[in-house]
């Protein structure tokens, strides 16, 4: 009788009906330093609403960036809305101050320093109104410069290279003229500093719907969210008043600082800085309005976002070898898990989804790699408004298992490397506009299909997100009405495209080519991922009572009998093994994901508890000659989720530390980077928090049924944990290496569904 069938029997401890207590992050979970950083890369995230606070001292001065989520310029480029410096006289915080701490209390979301005098600083940003408040105490009278630091104040064009941050290249692109970065206004007012941008002209808008063809499709009407978008700060205070504008340079890029200064010492500060993004035409409006909601920032409580914060621990968990302390590698491995959801958290009301090349805590891009990127705190690789759903995903499965349905309510994608105007990115969409060595073929990639080495024909990743609008409705009954039509009409592109491309073939099934796996197997016929993701998403939204926008029940059921079977064939090197195979048949590769395995996740289609055999999957990973390049352990590499559905628990465990374990490039633990991307390496992360979830409970069998626990559990990690499986079923309990206790099934009825380990 192996460990799982005794547990089942004999070891769980059932409670049917007793509500879970609220529970409180190990006090360990607090990111604690005692000396100063060297610089914005040893800063330490705090957010809420949709703002980001990258917050550090250096050389006696604390500094924050702040960054929001909408903060888009005219070429797509995500700004910065500035940096704050805070400068005290006498100095509580003096290199020499053996006092000094920086402390991130997880639990409730905000951050203190501590220095000489018993000065303590704290700052919080309110989690309704995005506002950053700072409350500064001292035993002794202290004088306070809060400076507001800007480096975008004349208009220049921008460096090669630096376009690599907008909307206009994923790379550089000589053919296009370099863009032109816009200036910000920043002046005094009511006693405060007001920053803000305002966008006028939108070139990119204007090429990217006449390189598309579109010019003639009213372009007025499409979207275009960086019209007249405008972003910006207030930061004012009753004890301050208006000082020097001054400049200066930090990390090679000057800046003009607009100082608030004491009228007097205090022993205590109020600063507050209000924040706003949306789109105006009347800018004197929308400047007076953020003022003026600034000004309510005084009266402000910092209650209800430390009760938000603590509902949302409360909400779900994964705790592991609590009392093991910093260095063991379980207990970095729980507490960056929570980093990873804590940083998805502080854009919780944001309009656009968290990057997942940063977030909202990008720092001073030398500090990533100081020969290529020189540039300044606005920049990112990968950027603009491109929202890349390869990378982008793997932020939203885990949010799932978490019951973070708010913060998944921000994304949903059509198409590799789509812009936030609803279109392919300009480089992405025609690579023969940009390069002397390739044409269009239009039969091969017609107008309207990208035409590039990486992204032509890749449609399989919008699939995953149309699932996870339904998977959303079938874990908690979430109303997905909003979604459907984006459902509907991206499973329809394969099925209405391809038959008119096509026809049938003599089974009556679609002939899915020229299609892609993933951005690796080019002019791919049926490949794994494509024909396995449309099954399971057809399959979903079969079993989910829900109102059609566009098909019916009998029109989704055809056309899930017309989706090809899942390929398989001869391993490459191994005759006489059988693996899943990426495709029937494909023309070239040009990247280095092995598809096969998408099968085995996101689909499902093949792991434990399934009736698939898994063999061939496993083959897939480990035998087939071709993808042996293909595995990793960072950034968006999904090898442990796939040890952890196989039940393969060494492997899963080796490499969930190698990715969940504390970062030893940058000082914040949960900053990584920048693998194929950035710092900090957000979809790294969230590849982690799906396999540790993964390792710990599985629900994708039996037609999402089948609760699984500790399929890929090692036996050296204790703990507890909270998580949400479909049917609006909560399961938590306490973990003992093999053994569980305190198990809780809400409702009672799903406790038939729970099975343990790999039987």
């Amino acid at each position: 009788m192996g460990w799982f069938r005794r547990l089942a029997v004999g070891t769980a401890l059932v409670y049917l009906t007793q509500s879970v207590l609220a529970i409180q992050l190990p006090a360990g979970y607090d990111t604690v330093w005692t000396t100063q950083s060297n610089n914005s890369a040893g800063s330490m995230p705090v957010g809420g609403g949709d703002v980001g606070l990258n917050v550090w001292a250096e050389a006696g001065d604390l500094l924050f960036y702040i960054a929001n989520s909408g903060a888009f310029d005219e070429n797509n480029s995500l700004l910065k809305l500035g940096r704050v410096r805070l400068s005290m006289e006498p100095n509580p915080f003096e290199l020499t101050a053996a006092s000094f701490e920086q402390r991130l209390h997880i639990n409730d979301g905000y951050i203190t320093f501590t220095g000489d005098y018993n000065t303590l600083i704290k700052i919080w940003v309110d989690m309704d109104t995005s506002g950053i408040h700072t409350e500064i105490t001292s035993d002794n009278d202290l004088s306070l410069t809060a400076s507001f630091e800007n480096w975008r104040l004349t208009e220049r064009p921008m460096s090669e290279g630096e376009e690599v941050q907008t909307s206009w290249g994923v790379n550089p692109v000589s053919q296009i003229p370099l863009p032109t970065q816009y200036n910000d206004t920043i002046h005094f007012r009511q006693n405060g500093v007001l920053s803000y941008h305002h966008n006028h002209d939108t070139p990119l808008t204007t090429f990217q719907i006449t390189e598309q063809g579109l010019q003639n499709d009213n372009p007025s009407s499409f979207f275009n969210p960086m019209k007249n978008n405008t972003f910006g700060a207030f930061m004012w205070s009753r004890q301050l008043k208006s000082g020097a504008i001054t400049s200066g340079a930090y990390n090679g890029t000057n800046f003009t600082a607009y100082n608030l200064i004491s009228e007097h010492p205090c022993k205590t500060f109020k600063l507050y800085i209000g924040t706003a993004q949306s789109a105006s035409t009347n800018v004197g409006h929308w400047t007076q309005s953020l003022i003026d909601d600034a000004a309510k920032m005084e009266t402000a409580s910092q209650y209800n976002t430390i009760k938000w914060w603590n509902a949302f621990w409360d909400r779900s968990y994964i705790i592991i070898n609590p009392e093991a302390g910093p260095d063991d590698s379980g207990f970095q491995v729980g507490k960056n898990y929570q980093y990873f959801r804590y940083m998805m958290a502080c854009n919780a009301k944001g309009k656009y989804p968290t990057r997942f090349n940063g977030g909202l805590f990008t720092f001073d891009p030398s500090y990533v790699n100081p020969l290529w990127y020189p540039f300044t705190p606005d920049f990112r690789k990968w950027s603009g408004g491109t929202f890349t759903a390869q990378n982008q995903r793997l932020l939203y499965w885990p949010l799932l298992k978490t019951g973070d349905y708010d913060i998944m309510q921000h994304v949903a994608l059509t198409s590799e490397q789509i812009d936030n105007t609803g279109l392919p990115n300009v480089y992405e969409y025609d690579a023969s506009l940009f390069s002397n060595n390739q044409t269009r073929d239009p039969v091969l990639y017609p107008a309207g299909i990208d035409f590039n080495d990486w992204l032509s024909w890749y449609q399989d990743t919008a699939n995953e997100f149309a699932d996870m609008v339904l998977q959303a409705k079938l874990y908690n009954g979430l109303d997905i009405t909003p979604w459907m039509s984006f459902v509907e009409y991206q499973l329809a592109w394969f099925d209405e495209y391809y038959q008119m491309r096509n026809g049938l073939d003599f089974n009556g099934k679609l002939i899915i080519y020229p299609g892609s796996g993933a951005e690796t197997y080019k002019l791919a016929l049926n490949s794994a991922s494509t024909v396995s993701g449309l099954r399971k998403t057809l399959s979903d939204l079969l079993a989910l009572n829900q109102t059609w926008s566009k098909g019916n029940a009998t029109y989704y059921s055809q056309y899930l009998s017309r989706v090809p079977e899942t390929p398989l064939d001869s391993c490459p090197g191994y005759s006489t093994l059988t693996c899943v195979a990426p495709a029937v048949n494909y023309s070239f590769t040009e990247n280095t994901e092995p598809t096969a395995l998408y099968t085995v996740f996101p689909w499902g289609e093949y792991g434990l508890g399934q009736p698939t055999n898994l063999t061939y999957a496993i083959n897939a990973y480990f035998n087939d000659t071709q993808s042996a390049t293909f595995h990793g352990v960072h950034g968006w590499r999904q090898d442990q989720i796939w040890f952890a559905r196989m039940g393969l628990t060494a492997d899963a465990t080796a490499n969930t530390i190698s990715r969940l374990n504390d970062s030893t490039t940058y000082r914040f633990s949960a900053f990584k980077g920048p693998n194929y991307d950035w710092s900090p390496d957000i979809n790294h992360y969230g590849s982690g928090a799906i396999g540790l979830q993964e390792m710990l409970m599985q629900t994708f069998a039996r037609n999402n049924t089948q609760i699984r626990l500790l399929p890929a559990w090692p036996s050296e990690w204790t703990g507890y944990f909270k998580l949400q499986a479909p049917f609006s079923t909560h399961v938590s309990a306490n973990i003992t290496g093999h053994s569980v206790s305190n198990l809780v099934v809400i409702p009672a009825s799903r406790l038939n569904d729970v099975v343990y380990g790999t039987e």
